[in-house]
């Protein structure tokens, strides 16, 4: 009886040495997978489509001058998610199923490992993996803070959501090794895992961003930059979200291969990612007070500087575009003989609330546009800007340029300022094109591009506050053929001929007369745009 009371503790002891020793083995065995995933010819191929568009943009000279980093580490989210988290799915999925490809599962009993260990492996063979994904994304957001133009600062929990989401296609390759044994499983679920973020793409561009919030990727809900202070985005939540997938996936691969005692944290692990998954959608009441303060009227979050003759405003870290807002401002009063109305204000604004394509409508009434247009003027004048030249949140391509450039030609032949949407037409149109055309390089560029893609008119608009202005093709074409000569001459001629080129009766075919420059025949009636005086 002694014996048997002395042997019982035996087994539990064995156990727990083998225990040790399972774990101790898993561990080489996931250093040797980590290896392998990161070697894997997939894996080369993700790391070159993840930098081919980066390296194309420093290659060709196209690449943002003026990023805003902390919108950089959301949007590298996506092509991670699409190009490393695709070669994390595939990679993985190999690698748990190379025993059934080499078709030596029926000599799995002899190995130290049982299945569930070996898949663990796996599993933790996927966390080196996100290091590199880590380390990737941490060189390409490096490389734009050093861009003079570069603003604001990259959220961390935003920039660890990349490798944690390839950290959850991983898993999830694993997990199809366990359920399917086909070659064809791994891929046909990532397209359709393509697709479904395809599709919540969509519906958060149409108004509904909860859909794009299940997915891996931080939701945005506009798509244009804002300083860090009007940013309501659920970074910390949403990480979390993210983190929680993937421990359920790798438990349900664990609880597939026969793993035991896991179903407590599995459990844990689905109440975590369900409360952070509703809890992401929560909005910062006082993030959402600060943006209704700051739609109606910018100063709580404005900065100015004096550049110059005209004094501007940014909203925030945006303060560093100003020296490249006074070089097309500069360009585009160059040939004005003066500046009509008060002195020259450019301040930069956002309209984030009350917008008619919150929900995906895209409609609004005029006497809305009105009281809008109404309030944001009056704010100027009592911050002592009236007039102002508004800017919105978005700035870096070509095409943002010449839309500014734009709306400040428009303040110099109008006296007053561009606020909503506005066909512009006769000399005036063309005067305005002229001045847009023949600012800086970049506002040039803008404009062609803009030419290129129109249809019916040029039109320079601002996303970010729906504002634009349209010139009809024959009135701009004049202008573009203009710009094809010295503009020093013309400059001489416009500043002789100026207030008859800005009165809003002028014909388009007197600024032909005047600068010598064709104009071509107008359209029948019914084709022509109607434009303002």
């Amino acid at each position: 009886m002694a014996d048997l009371l002395i042997a019982a503790p035996v087994p539990a002891a064995a156990a727990a040495r083998a225990g040790r020793g399972h774990g101790r083995a898993m561990v080489a065995l996931a250093r040797a997978e980590a290896v392998r995933l990161v070697r894997h010819p997939l894996t080369i191929v993700a790391v070159v489509l993840f930098l081919a568009p980066w390296v194309y943009g420093l290659v060709s000279g196209s690449a943002d001058g003026f990023p805003v980093l902390s919108d950089a580490a959301v949007d590298l989210q996506l092509v991670g998610v699409f190009a490393l988290g695709s070669g994390a799915l595939m990679t993985a999925n190999l690698a748990v199923m190379r025993g059934h490809r080499h078709r030596t599962e029926e000599f799995d009993g002899t190995l130290v490992l049982p299945p569930a260990w070996r898949v663990g492996a796996v599993l933790l063979a996927l966390g080196p993996y996100a290091m590199g994904v880590t380390l990737l994304v941490g060189v390409r957001l490096g490389i734009l803070a050093l861009q003079p133009g570069a603003v604001g600062r990259p959220d961390p929990f935003e920039v660890l959501t990349t490798p944690v989401a390839v950290m959850l296609f991983g898993a999830v390759g694993v997990l199809l090794g366990r359920l399917a044994r086909s070659a064809v499983a791994a891929p046909l679920v990532l397209m359709l895992i393509v697709v479904s973020m395809f599709a919540a793409l969509a519906a958060g561009a149409l108004g509904r961003p909860w859909l794009l919030g299940l997915t891996p990727i931080t939701p945005l809900d506009r798509a244009y930059p804002l300083p860090a202070a009007l940013v309501d985005r659920a970074s910390g939540r949403h990480l979390v979200y993210v983190a929680g997938l993937v421990a359920v996936v790798a438990l349900l691969a664990l609880v597939r291969s026969g793993a035991r005692r896991v179903l407590v944290p599995l459990a844990v692990a689905v109440v975590v990612t369900v409360v952070a998954g509703v809890v992401q959608f929560r909005a910062d009441p006082g993030v959402q007070r600060l943006r209704a303060e700051v739609t109606r009227d910018p100063a709580p979050a404005e900065i100015c500087r004096q550049v110059g003759d005209a004094r501007y405003c940014a909203l925030g870290e945006f303060e560093a575009w100003i020296p490249s807002w006074a070089a097309v401002v500069a360009g585009a009063t160059r040939p004005a003989p003066a500046v009509a109305g008060p002195a020259l204000v450019v301040r930069q604004r956002v309209w984030l609330v009350g917008r008619p394509d919150a929900t995906g409508s895209f409609t609004s009434s005029a006497d809305a546009d009105e009281e809008r247009v109404a309030a944001w003027q009056d704010a100027d004048a009592a911050a002592g800007f009236p007039g102002a030249v508004t800017i919105g949140a978005g700035w870096g391509p070509d095409r943002a340029a010449a839309t500014f450039a734009g709306a400040v030609a428009y303040r110099v032949m109008t006296g007053t300022a561009l606020a909503t949407q506005r066909p512009i037409c006769g000399a005036r149109g063309a005067l305005l094109i002229w001045l847009v055309g023949q600012a800086t390089p970049a506002t040039g560029r803008g404009l062609r591009a803009a030419d290129d893609s129109s249809w019916g008119a040029v039109t320079l608009s601002d996303e970010s506050l729906l504002t634009s202005i349209a010139v009809p093709d024959r009135d701009a074409a004049p202008a573009l053929t203009l710009l094809n000569r010295p503009s020093d001459a013309t400059t001489v001629l416009v500043r002789e001929h100026w207030a008859e080129l800005t009165a809003p009766d002028t014909p388009l075919e007197r600024f032909g007369e005047l600068l010598g420059v064709p104009v071509p025949a107008a359209p029948p009636a019914e084709e022509r745009m109607t434009c303002a005086t």
